[in-house]
Formats: structure tokens, C-alpha cells, sequence
């Protein structure tokens, strides 16, 4: 894990990170949203929802990445750099972009 990464799995939320993952620098992990579904309240008194995001073995999340709740990391994949992940990534597959689109799958 490189530096100035926050991996946050506060309200209710879990994050699972397998073995052998290189985790670049600036990422963000946040396995909770805020609610905002009433309009009367203010969005920081409306609490959060959690959720669970889930990266395999042998990964690699390039710097500045980030990846929201609900999502799997499929093992041997890699996520490019300045990469929003809002979806899963199957395994074997190189990711990037906002939102994270397939580039190209790796040779296995």
C-alpha cells in the first residue's frame, strides 16, 4: 500500500483486500454512501448506506483510483490510473477510465 491511501469501510461498510495487491498512491476505498432521499433534511442528518467492495489476489490499483461500494476486483486484473470503479471487474482484465471500461484482458 503506497501513500495517502484511505481505505474506509466506516457505517456498516466491509472491505476485503486479498493477498498480493499493490495498492497505489491517492487511492480511495469508501464502502459507505450518504443518504439523500429526503428533501426536508439536510443531506449530513439523513445517515449513510453500507456496502461491501471486494478486491482479489494479484491486483494492481494504479494511483489514484477510485472505487465505490458493490464492487468485486476479479484476481489478476489491474486498474489504470486516475480510474473511477463503480462496477465489477472481471478477473484477468485490465480497466480504466471514469467509469472504469475494459482496455483488454490479460494473457493467462
Amino acid at each position: 500500500m503506497n501513500s495517502n491511501v484511505i481505505v474506509d469501510a466506516c457505517d456498516d461498510g466491509v472491505i476485503r483486500i486479498g493477498n498480493d495487491v499493490l495498492i497505489g498512491p491517492n487511492v480511495v476505498m469508501r464502502a459507505s454512501n450518504h443518504v439523500y432521499k429526503s428533501p426536508d433534511r439536510p443531506i449530513n442528518r439523513q445517515g449513510h448506506t453500507g456496502g461491501t467492495i471486494v478486491v482479489r489476489d494479484d491486483v494492481w490499483i494504479a494511483s489514484n483510483v477510485v472505487i465505490v461500494p458493490g464492487v468485486t476486483i476479479g484476481e489478476h486484473s489491474v486498474i489504470s490510473a486516475c480510474s473511477l470503479v463503480s462496477h465489477d471487474v472481471e478477473p484477468w482484465t485490465v480497466v480504466g477510465g471514469v467509469p472504469a471500461a475494459v482496455i483488454k484482458r490479460r494473457e493467462q
